[in-house]
């Protein structure tokens, strides 16, 4: 499966909605996995990533797409 930039981005909104903090990134574990993931799709100039290259913690924060489509979240 391709996580298309969009969809990590997503999914980062849904963990920030969920796991609000003063702080950013620093309640949420799973933002912070997917963070490290768009970062690196950032550096490595690619429009997303496959399920391959990604870590378990990556893996599992995305799943929150499965229960809210790309869209669900706003901008």
């Amino acid at each position: 499966m391709t996580f298309a930039i969009s969809d990590i981005e997503a999914a980062i909104r849904g963990w920030r909605m969920r796991s609000p903090s003063d702080e950013a990134f620093a309640a949420s574990a799973e933002a912070r996995a997917l963070a490290r993931l768009y970062g690196a799709v950032i550096v490595r100039g690619c429009e997303g990533s496959i399920d391959a290259e990604l870590d378990d913690a990556q893996r599992d924060a995305l799943q929150i797409l499965s229960a809210h489509p790309p869209g669900a979240f706003p901008q």
